[in-house]
C-alpha cells in the first residue's frame, strides 16, 4: 500500500494515496460557510474544482489551524466529490507491508496504525470525510 505521510502539530500521520489527486500550497482565499460543521474550514477553488476544506487539526484535536500559505492542502475525490484536507506539511510517499498495519479503533476516527522501519504513526481512512463532502 502506498502511503501520504504528512504532519498536524508535529505529529505524524498517514493516508492511502488510492483517492489523492494532488498536493498544493495553502495559498487560495478560503471562503467561509456559515452554519457548516467547525472542522469545514469553507471552500477553495482548485484546479476549477470547488472543494470543502477540512481541517485535520480541528478534526483529530478540535483546536483550529491557522490559516497560512506554509500548510498544505491534499485535495481528494471519494464518490465523485471533492475534498480537501488542511495539514502543517506533507512528508512523503511510502510503501508500507499490509503486516504492518495495525487496526485502531477510537471515538473520533477509525484507524489503523502503521509499524515500519522504527516509525509508528496513524493512518486516517478518507473515507471517514464522505459525510462532509455534501455540498
Amino acid at each position: 500500500m502506498k502511503i501520504l505521510t504528512f504532519y498536524i502539530n508535529d505529529k505524524k500521520y498517514g493516508v492511502s494515496i488510492d483517492h489523492i489527486i494532488t498536493i498544493e500550497k495553502n495559498d487560495r482565499k478560503i471562503t467561509d460557510i456559515p452554519k457548516t460543521n467547525p472542522i469545514i474550514r469553507g471552500v477553495v477553488n482548485v484546479r476549477s474544482r470547488i472543494c470543502p476544506v477540512i481541517d485535520l487539526k480541528m478534526y483529530l484535536e478540535n483546536t483550529d489551524n491557522e490559516l497560512n500559505e506554509e500548510k498544505k492542502l491534499i485535495l481528494f475525490e471519494i464518490n465523485e466529490r471533492n475534498g480537501a484536507l488542511l495539514v502543517d506539511n506533507t512528508d512523503n510517499i511510502m510503501d508500507v507491508d499490509s503486516k504492518n498495519i495495525e487496526e485502531f479503533e477510537s471515538e473520533k476516527v477509525k484507524t489503523k496504525v502503521v509499524n515500519q522501519d522504527n516509525d509508528v504513526f496513524v493512518l486516517i481512512d478518507i473515507n471517514d470525510f464522505d459525510d462532509f463532502l455534501e455540498h
